[in-house]
């Protein structure tokens, strides 16, 4: 290998060594990221909740796909020193094939990454397209074995490399052939759909063979084998509790999929994967607590409330523009009669105004000793997230599950 201080001794051999460590630091964060999308069972826990593994996704993916961009710019540096022609040349396919393959490989990426930045498409294209990224990380990983380079020449990087990339590739095979065969994966079978308002629906499903064990909080995802539904998976928290025999879920229209969901009938087909998630008021040590649900952000809280023990102090908000768009109200006042420390305030916007940290705050006794539990819209969850920092709380006493990055 040639020693550091030749790798910086000017401008080309500098530019040149940093497109090569972005290159390699890039694949192996492209690895990573491909192995995170794994919905593995300690990924979900090590994280606190399998939105949290979304997350670090998200974020990895993007910092890979930098690095991945700017390491042809940095190596084409020393061509252009040569001509223009030269550097234009370093970017044409097909003249030399390791290179082509890496030049495929990026061109994916940016193709199907515009796709997901740009493009607003259904859930089930944008799926599709997703996996497409597989074919960039394989034609990428071609291209690092192909090209002379430190990994042609150093023994221990080159397996370091193959062992991320053999082990991302069998993660998205798992998850793409394994996981249609077993898995996390139960069967189950449409009970009933009830209609709770003009807006939100309760579908009913029992096992038609083993049951899945779950904890109220938790989530899954559901795949509907019925003609009317598209086939892919769409997470959904559980109403039902931990106790009750059948699962339930309560699903709001908000797009295509879940409006089909209404035209469910009693006998269709249900693939549930899971359960997931760390939501639970299980997961802190402080029996002190205070819950905040806006619109369909209910349905863990309702999960939690319905096995609640006695010796929590359980402040619960439910924040709705109007009355008509709350569910459960009547079960959950029915708790709160049973049980003196489960208090239950429904908020509706059009009469009280917007929920606030501070209301919350007043209501509740104040904010010192407590942990703070949110489930709704992504922008009422950072807003009240940032409310109750700038009025105290610690950020590890407040705890949160956010689907958009189960997009």
């Amino acid at each position: 290998m040639t020693p550091i201080a030749e790798r910086f001794a000017d401008l080309n051999s500098i530019t040149t060594s940093l497109g090569q460590i972005l290159g390699l630091v890039g694949m192996a964060l492209f690895a990573i990221n491909l192995i995170l999308a794994g919905r593995f069972k300690w990924l979900d826990k090590h994280f606190r909740g399998l939105d949290k593994v979304y997350a670090n996704h998200s974020k990895i993916g993007a910092i890979a796909f930098s690095m991945l961009l700017f390491h042809p710019l940095m190596l084409v540096v020393k061509y252009i020193a040569i001509s223009t022609n030269a550097a234009a040349l370093f970017f044409v396919p097909f003249t030399n094939m390791p290179i082509t393959w890496g030049i495929i490989s990026l061109f994916l990426m940016i193709v199907f990454l515009s796709i997901t930045f740009y493009f607003k498409i259904k859930y089930n294209k944008w799926k599709i397209s997703h996996k497409f990224m597989t074919l960039a990380f394989f034609f990428g990983v071609i291209h690092t074995f192909m090209i002379s380079s430190d990994v042609s020449r150093n023994m221990l990087l080159r397996y370091y490399i193959l062992g991320l990339a053999l082990l991302a590739l069998v993660v998205i095979t798992r998850k793409v052939v394994y996981e249609k065969l077993t898995l996390n994966r139960y069967k189950y079978k449409v009970k009933n759909v009830l209609e709770l308002n003009k807006d939100i629906i309760e579908i009913e499903m029992e096992a038609l063979d083993k049951k899945m064990i779950y904890s109220s909080g938790q989530f899954a995802f559901f795949e509907f084998l019925s003609s009317g539904v598209s086939s892919e998976s769409h997470p959904f928290s559980l109403s039902s509790s931990e106790r009750d025999n059948n699962l339930k879920i309560t699903v709001k229209n908000l797009g295509d999929y879940t409006s089909a969901l209404k035209g469910l009938r009693q006998g269709d087909g249900v693939v549930v994967d899971g359960p997931y998630g760390n939501f639970s008021f299980r997961n802190v040590t402080n029996k002190n607590q205070v819950w905040i649900a806006g619109g369909i952000g209910i349905t863990p809280f309702y999960s939690m409330a319905q096995v609640l023990d006695p010796s929590y102090h359980i402040d619960f908000y439910y924040s709705v523009k109007e009355k008509s768009e709350a569910v459960y109200i009547k079960e959950l006042e029915d708790i709160a009669n049973q049980n003196p420390n489960f208090k239950f305030i429904l908020w509706c916007a059009d009469e009280k105004g917007y929920i606030s940290g501070s209301a919350i705050s007043s209501l509740s006794g104040g904010t010192k000793d407590k942990d703070f539990f949110f489930c709704g819209p992504p922008m009422l969850m950072d807003s009240l997230k940032n409310q109750f920092v700038n009025l105290g709380v610690d950020i590890k006493d407040i705890h949160y599950e956010d689907f958009s990055f189960f997009k």
